[in-house]
Formats: C-alpha cells, structure tokens, sequence
C-alpha cells in the first residue's frame, strides 16, 4: 500500500472518529433482551395457567444425571422441550435444517436452558465479534472507508436482525415444542413469506460483510483479517438439503461425531454404548445450582409430571404434591456426542482476545470502571457468550414411578388413556395408548412402568463451552 493510495496518513493511532457515532447494532446491544424474550414465549400460556407448579424435581434430575452419567456441573445443560436426534444423512456440503439449528443456536446461561430453534446464532455472533474487534492502519482515508463500511453494515445487519426477529416471533405463535425447527418452518407455508424476506435482507448484509472484510485485510491487522475472511470463505459454507430452503444463502457448516441413524443402528445390533439407570425421590434435597458452570439456573417454563390424553397435554398434579414419589429411569444407550463448527471458526483467535482490545463503547465482560464501560461482548450480557461442543444422547428410555396409595388411585384412570408422558425434557410415546404399548400400573406396588414406544435416540442435554476460552 503506498501514500498515493491513500494520500492522508494519521500522525496519531487515535481514532479520531470514535466521537462520530454511527448506527447502533441491534444484534450485539439486543442479545440479551432477545434471550429473555425466547424463554418467556416458550410455553408461557402453559406456566401462565400453571404459575404454582413445583419446579423441585428439575435439579433433582440434573442432579441424577450429572451422578449416573459421568456428566459435569462444570459444563453440562439439560435441555427442555426434549429434543428428538433423528436427523437425516446429507450429501457432501449440504446440512439438514434440523441439525444446524440445534447446533447453531447459542444455549441459553441457565444449568437447565430452553431450547429455542430460532434462537441466535453462534456463526453470526462470532462474525460481530471480529466486526468490533479494530483494524490498525495509519492511513486517514482507509479508516475513513473502514467508518463508512461499518456503518453501512451496521444498517444491513439491523435489516436481518429485523427480519429474523419477526419471523421468530411469528414461529413462537405458530409452532409448538421447535416441531419442526425453525428453520424448516421458513420452508413450510406459514414460513415461506419469512423467509422470502430474510433471503433479501441476509444478501444484503453478506455483501455489506464482504465489502468490510475486504478493507479489513489491507489493514495492518493481519490475523483480523485472515480471520475475517475465513469465516466469510464459502468453502466452509454448505446448503440446507431441503428443497424448500434452496433460495436461502450458504450457511456456516457445523459437524457432528456421529449421524444419527448410524447410532441407532449399533445401539439396536447390540454394539452401541451401554446403558445406565439414574433416579430421585421427591424427599430428596433441593439441587444447589451454585455449583454449577451458570451459578444458577433460569425459570424453567416447561412443567415436569405431564400426560397425554385425547392429543392434550394436562398437569399431573398427583405427582407433584407426592413427597414419597420414587422415579427410576432407564436407557438402553446414552452417549456424548462431539460438535464443533466448521472451518469458518478460528478458536485460537478468539481465545487470543478475551482482554480485547475492542472498538469505542465495547468491553470484554463489561463493568463500571471507564476501562471496562460499554456493551460486554463475553459473559451473559453479552453477544458472544456461548457455544455447544457436545450433546448428551440416549435412546429407549424407560420409567418406573412409585406412588403413595391415594396418587396410585387418583392417577390410575389418567394412566390408562394416555397416548405420552413427559418426564421433565422427556416424552415417552405410548403409541396405540399405553395398553397397546405394555404399559403398565401395579396396584401391589403402586407403581407406574413403561418403554417409550419411539425408535429415535433423544437428546439429553448439551455441554457447553463459554467463550472466548472455552474448548470448541
């Protein structure tokens, strides 16, 4: 780069247009809002007509997985509604909606999170994060191009923000328990308008990153400019194999240890990961969500005793004020599976800047001090908090519930006209009603058994890695 290029060199490394402040990002400065808006939609008529329920059992079931299956409070997240793993084998550079939803979303900071499909992205979060990491060039009117671009695509990016926002709110009226994900949604009838729009917008954003990931590598930066451009190179992009979602952009490609129906396979020709039995009786001690990686755990929005009856699923209230209840759960499999992103991600790089610096009115973590004011980019409060590097998974689940004798009565009838049950983030299917799927309640025992009548391995939970340090 040479003078004649760029004719007004800067006597000073100041920014002397840090003071001209341009568009504010809603992506970066609204992710925390955007979380709790998430959780609060998730099933909020249910908890609504059902405020007094006791969310008790909860911890005592991550408790019980965390001591049954080698799991650690220090990185682990049980995750609700549950969450089939059945998804569909791909060509070389496609994806399934499903999987990348799962695997794109950011979790929520809560030891017991909510799954939201049409949550924020991990791949977008991570693309604003280099966006307000500076680019150092002594030369005036590149800087002044580099203002510029970022305006410009601070203002696309808001267009996307818009545009996904309101197709998420859309989705939260109209789908129930992420079936299907969101993704897929935007390829069904009530999602094709949304998507039309969010095509338009992510073009336009796509081309506003480039245009800046460009300036950025003239720049004396040189690893923000490499890492730029590897997460905007389109050979770590892949497509969405749905027909109905061909019109979409590239999307940054995520990867898996395992596919699904390869698992299910070993699992069922007895060559899979063994098994384990996990439990808790309702006099058991609350869980302390102090000793886990999130300090605490959010409101939880789904109830833990549900059935099903007549394709509704109603409150078990029997259960719940039961304080000799004994639950023992079964899997024939449970397994962790490995996620990490694809190509586009640079962990080095970002490990590398977990004490910035970042542009004027960004802080790694925030605080009150003139050091660290401004929007947290890290942490819970910020943008680029979290990141899923496994999932929990297990498969042919089975539960024996132990009863006093006056829930056994008052359960029995409901018990025997259900077609599901859910178990805190578990549903087991009683296909056919729970006599034709050998269900069973034993009045010597007072104990209610059964084995979910689906074939398909579910997810358990996910471990979580907060960033920038944590392993991806």
């Amino acid at each position: 780069m040479s003078d004649s290029e760029y004719p007004y060199p800067c006597a000073s490394d100041t920014d002397d247009s840090q003071d001209d402040v341009g568009p504010l990002s809603q992506f970066r400065h609204g992710a925390q809002d955007r979380r709790l808006l998430e959780v609060a939609r998730l099933d909020a008529g249910n908890i609504a007509a059902n405020s007094d329920f006791d969310d008790k059992p909860w911890g005592l079931l991550y408790r019980a997985l965390i001591d049954s299956i080698g799991l650690s409070p220090d990185d682990f997240q049980l995750m609700y509604p549950s969450v089939p793993w059945d998804w569909p084998r791909t060509q070389a550079g496609f994806i399934a909606a499903a999987h990348y939803d799962f695997c794109s979303t950011a979790p929520q900071w809560s030891a017991i999170g909510a799954y939201v499909s049409s949550g924020d992205a991990v791949h977008q979060a991570y693309q604003q994060f280099l966006n307000v990491i500076p680019a150092q060039t002594e030369y005036r009117s590149l800087r002044q191009h580099l203002h510029d671009a970022d305006d410009a695509l601070v203002v696309a990016t808001n267009h996307y923000t818009l545009a996904t926002t309101s197709a998420a709110s859309a989705y939260a009226n109209q789908v129930d328990d992420n079936r299907p994900s969101f993704t897929e949604w935007l390829g069904s009838r009530g999602g094709a308008g949304y998507q039309t729009r969010i095509v338009a917008a992510e073009v336009a954003m796509n081309q506003a990153q480039s245009h800046y990931a460009a300036l950025v590598a003239q720049c004396e930066s040189s690893e923000l400019g490499q890492a730029q451009l590897r997460c905007g190179n389109e050979a770590h992009q892949v497509r969405f194999a749905d027909l109905n979602l061909i019109k979409l952009p590239k999307v940054h490609d995520w990867r898996v240890d395992q596919e699904a129906a390869d698992w299910v396979a070993k699992v069922q020709a007895g060559h899979g990961p063994s098994g384990v039995t996990l439990g808790f009786s309702n006099r058991e001690a609350p869980y302390d969500f102090g000793q886990t990686w999130a300090g605490r755990r959010s409101r939880i929005r789904q109830l833990f005793w549900q059935v099903r009856i007549n394709g509704r699923w109603e409150r078990i209230d029997e259960f719940e004020f039961d304080n000799k209840l004994e639950l023992s759960l079964d899997f024939q499999a449970v397994d962790r599976i490995g996620i990490r992103p694809g190509g586009w991600y640079d962990g080095e790089f970002a490990r590398g800047m977990i004490d910035g610096p970042f542009i004027h009115g960004y802080s790694p973590f925030g605080g009150d001090t003139v050091e660290t004011r401004g929007q947290p980019v890290f942490g819970e409060k910020g943008f680029f908090g979290l990141i899923k590097n496994g999932m929990c998974v297990g498969y042919k689940p089975s539960f024996a519930i132990r009863t006093t004798t006056s829930t056994f009565r008052r359960f029995a009838d409901p018990f025997r006209a259900a077609t599901g049950l859910r178990i805190g983030p578990f549903t087991f299917e009683a296909e056919g009603g729970s006599l034709a799927a050998g269900w069973k309640a034993d009045p010597a025992t007072q104990t209610f058994t059964g084995t979910t009548s689906s074939e398909r391995a579910l997810i358990i939970g996910a471990t979580v890695s907060e960033l920038p340090n944590g392993p991806v």
